[in-house]
């Protein structure tokens, strides 16, 4: 039996549970029916355009808002 982090022949998705502020849902919720797009799909996409560095997000340092929409101090 292959442990998590040993890569397969087949990488097939992983389910997990996260807890996150009632705003930070808020704004997924309205972000995916806008995109037309399910929850789980849109929290798996901006989770793993942050891993990779935002690329293939919204991401640019040199705004005051964050690729999830909320304002963050400096």
């Amino acid at each position: 039996m292959r442990s998590h982090s040993e890569p397969g022949p087949f990488l097939r998705p992983v389910r997990v549970t996260i807890t996150v502020p009632y705003n930070a849902y808020q704004a997924l919720v309205e972000r995916s029916n806008v995109q037309g797009r399910s929850l789980s799909n849109l929290a798996a996409y901006l989770l793993e355009s942050a891993l990779q560095g935002g690329q293939a997000g919204e991401h640019n340092p040199g705004r005051m808002e964050s690729a999830d929409g909320f304002r963050r101090r400096a």
